[in-house]
Protein backbone atom coordinates (compact mmCIF):
# COMPACT_ATOMS: atom_id res chain seq x y z
CA UNK A 1 0.00 0.00 0.00
CA UNK A 2 2.95 2.15 0.62
CA UNK A 3 4.42 1.44 -2.93
CA UNK A 4 1.39 2.40 -4.10
CA UNK A 5 1.04 5.66 -2.18
CA UNK A 6 4.36 6.81 -3.40
CA UNK A 7 4.13 5.50 -6.66
CA UNK A 8 0.74 7.71 -7.75
CA UNK A 9 2.82 10.67 -5.65
CA UNK A 10 5.35 10.23 -8.46
CA UNK A 11 3.17 10.14 -11.27
CA UNK A 12 1.45 13.41 -10.00
CA UNK A 13 4.68 15.59 -9.65
CA UNK A 14 5.66 14.18 -13.11
CA UNK A 15 2.82 14.80 -14.77
CA UNK A 16 2.89 18.70 -12.71
CA UNK A 17 6.32 18.86 -14.13
CA UNK A 18 5.30 18.41 -17.64
CA UNK A 19 2.24 20.50 -17.70
CA UNK A 20 4.67 23.37 -16.19
CA UNK A 21 7.11 22.43 -18.98
CA UNK A 22 4.60 22.43 -21.91
CA UNK A 23 1.73 24.41 -20.52
CA UNK A 24 -1.95 23.66 -21.69
CA UNK A 25 -3.49 25.12 -24.41
CA UNK A 26 -6.93 23.75 -23.89
CA UNK A 27 -7.20 25.19 -20.75
CA UNK A 28 -4.94 28.66 -21.52
CA UNK A 29 -1.82 27.15 -18.65
CA UNK A 30 1.01 29.07 -20.10
CA UNK A 31 4.39 27.13 -19.52
CA UNK A 32 6.36 28.56 -16.85
CA UNK A 33 9.47 26.58 -17.41
CA UNK A 34 10.92 29.15 -19.64
CA UNK A 35 10.85 32.10 -16.95
CA UNK A 36 11.63 30.37 -14.08
CA UNK A 37 14.53 27.53 -15.41
CA UNK A 38 16.34 27.23 -12.14
CA UNK A 39 13.14 25.80 -10.85
CA UNK A 40 12.02 23.48 -13.10
CA UNK A 41 15.98 22.01 -13.26
CA UNK A 42 15.52 21.40 -9.49
CA UNK A 43 12.45 20.24 -9.52
CA UNK A 44 13.22 17.68 -12.29
CA UNK A 45 16.18 16.63 -9.70
CA UNK A 46 13.89 16.04 -7.04
CA UNK A 47 11.31 14.16 -9.46
CA UNK A 48 14.65 11.61 -10.31
CA UNK A 49 15.32 11.22 -6.61
CA UNK A 50 11.92 10.44 -5.68
CA UNK A 51 12.04 7.77 -8.53
CA UNK A 52 15.04 6.49 -7.34
CA UNK A 53 13.91 6.31 -3.28
CA UNK A 54 11.09 4.26 -5.05
CA UNK A 55 13.00 1.92 -6.30
CA UNK A 56 14.82 1.79 -3.39
CA UNK A 57 11.41 1.20 -1.26
CA UNK A 58 9.85 -1.56 -3.57
CA UNK A 59 13.41 -3.29 -3.46
CA UNK A 60 12.79 -3.09 0.47
CA UNK A 61 9.30 -4.54 0.27
CA UNK A 62 10.34 -7.22 -2.17
CA UNK A 63 13.17 -8.74 0.09
CA UNK A 64 11.34 -8.55 3.23
CA UNK A 65 8.11 -10.37 1.54
CA UNK A 66 11.07 -12.90 0.39
CA UNK A 67 12.30 -13.03 4.04
CA UNK A 68 9.12 -13.14 5.66
CA UNK A 69 8.61 -16.44 3.08
CA UNK A 70 11.66 -18.54 3.45
CA UNK A 71 10.33 -18.51 7.40
CA UNK A 72 7.60 -20.56 7.22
Amino acid sequence: MIVALVSSGDGAATFMAELGKKGNSHARWNKICDKFEKYCDRGGGAIISSYIGLLFLLVITVLSIIKLLKRN
